[in-house]
């Protein structure tokens, strides 16, 4: 019984995560660091890092400005569209190298109408696969649904993060669980 407990405690964490909708990201320009704790907040529940690194520090924000995955501040401060871009690379990084995270970026903001619209798909995209991987964990089958072809990129990204997030916590609940027995 024991087992099943370690194994679901980060799964109720990712069953119940949200990410943020663009309408719900701060609306006034903030500074490097309430960015940096912002985009740590929101994104820590995808982290497959089993040694607790940040996902995000200032250093990696200047690198992306100075890589243009984001746009550069307006009098050091940073907007809705800085926070959903680092959202989404931050996220995606684990999985995937910069040059891809950017082109998918770039391929989902030119399926879309506007930012907000590619942001919230790909939110939408995250907590479905997420959904996805979590309440059917007990069937032998996985049923992917695509809805348009050009936003299939960011779903495939998605399935790609979370399947990651999913064997890495496996793995670590079992080593957990096997040390403990080999302590009693």
């Amino acid at each position: 019984m024991k087992d099943i407990i370690l194994a679901t405690d980060w799964q109720k964490t990712l069953h119940n995560l949200k990410l943020p909708r663009w309408s719900e990201l701060p609306d006034i320009p903030v500074y490097m660091d309430q960015l940096v704790t912002l985009v740590q907040r929101y994104t820590q529940p995808f982290s497959v890092s089993i040694d607790n690194q940040p996902l995000i520090t200032s250093s990696m924000v200047n690198n992306y400005v100075k890589q243009k995955l984001i746009l550069p501040p307006e009098k050091k401060k940073y907007d809705q569209r800085h926070l959903a871009r680092l959202i989404i690379i931050t996220t995606l990084k684990q999985s995937f190298d910069m040059t891809i995270v950017q082109q998918g970026i770039i391929q989902q903001i030119e399926a879309s109408t506007n930012y907000e619209q590619a942001y919230d798909h790909f939110c939408q995209e995250m907590e479905d696969t997420v959904e996805l991987f979590l309440i059917n964990s007990t069937t032998d089958q996985i049923e992917v649904r695509i809805a348009n072809p050009l936003y299939q990129p960011i779903q495939m990204a998605t399935i790609t993060l979370v399947a990651k997030l999913v064997t890495e916590r496996t793995i670590q609940s079992i080593n957990k669980t096997l040390k403990e027995n080999e302590e009693k």
